[in-house]
């Protein structure tokens, strides 16, 4: 089960009985533009100047849409010690990631090309990219092994001035690093788990496990399970979950926003909003129904 961790913006309510949405008017806007750091060079300053400036600052912003540009490290001839304790050097044999200032090591990625044709389970063994390469590209970065990078683009080694359009977000532990097979129809994306579509209680076979029903708001059905401030996460074609507090002050599990499995970030019929935890208060997206 995973901590019911906060990462986003300003809280929304998404109202509601438990069971039902009954949120009201949701006026679902895009998610706001990620811009990078200033990191106060002059015009012109070449990144390896900005880096003898700055020296190993970092940005742990995360971008709202998980929008990335991808670039590569390590390898043959390159080999070289990670952040993460007790992680694998980062020698180009396996399936390993930087971002460790905006995701715990050890934590699974999963990062699909922008077409959400190829994907691939990446794990954060590493600290970076620098600020000052974010900067110059005016992206945030994934920086992965070349393994990773062949798979989603058939190049071994990229660079940030490249701007390989990628999506990246954070998966459940038991999905195996490598490439990953999340090429399903899209109705059948979170099916069996929660966020997924049903037409009843079987549609949900997870302990706890319950449909909220169409008619009570929940476009296609959602499957759901009571919670107090955590939720749990399951491998597959799966997004991250969050405990999210109704109006009524029920709480409930739903599907947080993924935009490695939706254009959207959530599937037909759902937006994504704000949610805060219901225990901590750190914000999330989660994805609740679109009532108008």
């Amino acid at each position: 089960m995973q901590d019911d961790a906060g990462e986003l913006d300003a809280s929304r309510d998404g109202g509601g009985m438990d069971g039902g949405s009954d949120a009201g008017c949701l006026e679902v806007t895009p998610p706001p533009a990620w811009v990078p750091v200033d990191t106060g060079g002059p015009a012109g300053e070449s990144v390896l100047a900005c880096v003898a400036r700055v020296g190993s600052r970092t940005d742990d912003r995360l971008p709202a849409d998980q929008g990335y540009d991808l670039t590569t490290f390590g390898g043959p001839g390159d080999e070289q010690p990670v952040f993460c304790a007790g992680a694998p050097m980062a020698d180009g044999t396996w399936f390993y990631a930087a971002n460790s200032q905006r995701f715990a090591c050890g934590q699974r990625i999963r990062v699909v090309d922008a077409a959400r044709s190829r994907c691939v389970i990446v794990e954060v063994a590493d600290l970076g990219p620098n600020a000052c390469v974010e900067e110059a590209g005016g992206h945030a970065i994934w920086d992965v092994s070349p393994l990773a990078s062949q798979e989603l683009f058939g190049a071994a080694s990229v660079g940030w001035s490249e701007h390989r359009a990628v999506f990246g977000a954070p998966v459940a532990p038991g999905n195996p690093l490598g490439p990953c097979d999340h090429l399903t129809a899209p109705g059948a994306l979170l099916a069996g788990f929660i966020g997924g579509a049903c037409g009843g209680t079987a549609d949900c076979p997870f302990t706890g496990g319950t449909c909220l029903a169409a008619s009570a708001g929940w476009p296609g059905g959602h499957c759901s399970v009571a919670c107090t401030g955590s939720c749990p996460d399951q491998a597959g074609p799966n997004a991250y979950t969050a405990c999210h507090r109704f109006g009524d002050g029920s709480t409930r599990c739903v599907a947080r926003c993924d935009y490695t499995l939706f254009a959207t970030g959530c599937r037909d019929g759902y937006g994504c909003f704000d949610s805060p935890s219901p225990t901590t208060g750190a914000l999330r997206r989660a994805c609740l129904p679109v009532t108008c």
